[in-house]
């Protein structure tokens, strides 16, 4: 039973028995989460949600980031899960097959914070959060995001709910029941890309994640195999056939799938399915000196997925940053595409919406297979046809930042100096990097957090 397999993990796994490999990792990804949530609490999105957390009642127990207060444990992993998620700008992963570190590093943060953790004591529990997560959406995801649910959401609530249930101790029985809590919580739709609902998603999978966890320490009841019982997690997100879970989790715990080929960060601020024509369109444009003006036609070879998928007529900025078009014609333009390009005002610019009217998108890939590991991604290619005939064509098989095309860990930390520019100054910056950088040493979290929730 799949349930009972991964509380089992949740509740016994020893630092022992994970790779440094792993460690180092999760605490790229705390720095990657930070500083996207840093800059995301300066966006629409991350000033409404921070503004309702604020009118709410409670205990003030764990920080919101660069909100200048302290919330309930729930209402502070919402906060900063939504504002992390907000720019699109955060981690992907094709074996947790979700944007992992949005739904687990609130968690981290709310709770332990709140419990007085050690950096290490987080950082484990990001890890069985990721491997749990890992090992129940790998025979599920294919199916039910193509139905439309967004993974983030779903898969994420129950990583978020793992890595909850191991910073507070849970045994077998109260983790099984968290576990069904929350998948009763698993939920999000795709159909709300380009919206502020999509990073809430992210968001809510955190709260819920907590909210479960904490019901189950007080002795709140749930089944206790709801992953894999008739009607159960599985079941209603689509999965209409049996699943082999013993195949499917044979290796939970023994071989720890947050390894550099598991976790990919984003080199620019839009969704994982523009990185690739984003990429493509930089390199032609530097090369042969693209003139704009004189652009006939741009073809982008994609997948069903993408083409289906994302929005090919954005009028709005949060839309631009689901649009294969828009984030094309922005590189092209400017040769970058960064964190102001997707105000209303940029993806509405009389220049790009020229662009993106001779531009136009053909299925040239095959579907891509969730859950295969960093093939995840369909391969993409950018063509552009002048008006003297002349073509230039460019195709990347895997995106800048992903694990096959890593970001170095100096380009993760100027990722991070540039998005804390815009909450935090120089000193804070500098501090809380090297706090995040020391973090499996740190005693608490409480310094860590009082500077980057400007308490």
């Amino acid at each position: 039973m799949i349930t009972e397999r991964v509380s089992r993990f949740i509740h016994e796994v020893s630092p022992d028995d994970i790779p440094q490999e792993s460690y180092s990792l999760a605490c790229l990804a705390v720095m990657d989460f930070i500083g996207v949530a840093l800059a995301g609490s300066k966006e629409k999105t991350g000033e409404i949600i921070i503004d309702y957390v604020k009118q709410m009642q409670g205990v003030p127990s764990a920080g919101v980031i660069g909100a200048g207060f302290k919330a309930p444990v729930q209402l502070a992993a919402l906060a900063n899960g939504t504002i992390g998620h907000a720019l699109n700008f955060d981690d992907l992963s094709f074996v947790f097959n979700a944007h992992p570190s949005v739904t687990l590093v609130p968690v981290i943060l709310a709770l332990g914070e709140y419990l007085g953790v050690t950096g290490k004591e987080a950082l484990t529990a990001y890890i069985a959060g990721f491997e749990v997560g890992s090992y129940i959406s790998s025979p599920v995801v294919n199916i039910h995001y193509h139905q439309g649910w967004h993974s983030t959401g779903t898969v994420g609530v129950m990583g978020a709910t793992a890595t909850a249930a191991r910073l507070l101790k849970l045994n077998v029985q109260q983790t099984r029941i968290a576990l069904g809590i929350a998948a009763s919580n698993a939920s999000g739709l795709r159909l709300n890309f380009g919206t502020m609902t999509e990073a809430f998603h992210a968001g809510n999978a955190a709260t819920d994640g907590v909210s479960a966890a904490l019901l189950a320490k007080e002795g709140f009841t749930a089944n206790e195999s709801a992953i894999e019982t008739k009607n159960g997690y599985a079941q209603a997100l689509g999965c209409s056939e049996k699943i082999d879970w013993d195949q499917a989790s044979a290796n939970l715990g023994k071989i720890f799938v947050l390894t550099r080929s598991a976790l990919g960060f984003r080199s620019y601020p839009s969704c994982g399915g523009t990185l690739g024509v984003i990429d493509s369109a930089i390199y032609l444009r530097n090369k042969f000196k693209i003139n704009p003006s004189l652009i006939e036609s741009i073809t982008l070879g994609v997948g069903p997925y993408e083409n289906g998928t994302l929005i090919h007529n954005p009028v709005k900025g949060l839309e631009g940053k689901d649009s294969l078009e828009y984030c094309t014609c922005r590189a092209i333009l400017d040769g970058k595409v960064t964190l102001r390009d997707f105000s209303d005002e940029r993806v509405n610019q009389p220049e790009v919406r020229s662009l993106m009217q001779r531009t136009k998108c053909v299925e040239s890939y095959p579907m891509a297979v969730m859950g295969a590991g960093a093939s995840g991604m369909n391969p993409q290619s950018v063509t552009i046809r002048m008006t003297d005939n002349t073509e230039y064509f460019r195709e990347t098989p895997m995106e800048s930042g992903m694990p096959v095309r890593p970001m170095t860990k100096e380009e993760l930390e100027g990722k991070y100096r540039d998005c804390a520019s815009l909450t935090l100054n120089q000193n804070e910056i500098e501090e809380s990097l090297a706090l995040i950088n020391n973090l499996e040493k740190l005693d608490n979290l409480n310094k860590l957090m009082k500077i980057v929730s400007k308490i």
